[in-house]
């Protein structure tokens, strides 16, 4: 792999969990906002070259990032909503060359008890040896964060109408220790989302391992705080054995 292609795929991500909220809530408003003033700061100058470049005969430049980002923001909360229980949704963007490329990327995130006795059934879930739709064998890498290991598979899919998709599965069993009056826990972790754009597939591996690293961070914070992703000991709990 040349140094030019490897640089391209380890561009930097960002990476934020969408809140379960009710349109029109307080927190809804603020989540909204937060992401328009996200999309402001990361489009304003790309906008305001294609507006200036843009044709008078086309009319009016349709577009600002106010109303890409509400845009945006609606649909990821629509996605979220319809999750279970024990799934959040975390969206990400892809920089390149220090600019925003692609947002948001969706990737579902299942949270679950670990299944005794079971210690492989991650590697079906994630489809390790591939699955229907798949147009050749999946890559299979390894990743360790610092509170346990998993796997992340990228595989190349064709539709039943022949197009080309990826498809990216990955998995962590996490240890998370025990803090304050919390206990230590164990869970599953499962990542799944696709990918329809040749330029983001060359890109979306490194970003879902970084999410699964900032996971990792998240359950068991370096400063020895309670876990940011609070909610996960009670839905390891609730959920075990629960469809992953």
């Amino acid at each position: 792999m040349s140094d030019d292609l490897t640089a391209l795929t380890r561009q930097p991500w960002h990476w934020e969990w969408v809140p379960v909220v009710r349109p029109g809530e307080p927190a809804d408003e603020a989540w909204t906002e937060h992401v328009v003033a996200l999309f402001d700061e990361w489009m304003s100058e790309g906008l305001a070259a294609t507006r200036a470049a843009w044709p008078a005969a086309a009319g009016t430049f349709p577009f600002t990032s106010d109303t890409v980002g509400r845009d945006a923001a609606r649909w990821l909360l629509e996605r979220a909503e319809a999750l279970p229980a024990w799934s959040r949704l975390a969206w990400g963007t892809a920089f390149v060359n220090s600019r925003p490329r692609w947002s948001p990327v969706p990737v579902v995130v299942e949270f679950t008890g670990p299944v005794t006795g079971d210690p492989n059934y991650l590697m079906h879930l994630v489809g390790a040896r591939g699955m229907e739709g798949d147009a050749r064998d999946p890559v299979v890498d390894y990743v360790t964060t610092s509170i346990g290991d998993g796997l992340r598979v990228f595989a190349l899919c064709r539709s039943a109408e022949g197009a080309a998709y990826a498809r990216v599965n990955a998995a962590l069993r996490l240890d998370v220790p025990p803090t304050g009056a919390t206990p230590g826990v164990g869970i599953d972790v499962v990542l799944s989302t696709l990918v329809f754009e040749m330029g983001l597939m060359a890109l979306i591996g490194n970003g879902v391992e970084r999410l699964m690293q900032q996971i990792a961070d998240e359950c068991a914070p370096a400063d020895g705080g309670p876990a940011r992703l609070g909610f996960l000991a009670a839905t390891a709990t609730a959920t075990e054995g629960a469809p992953a």
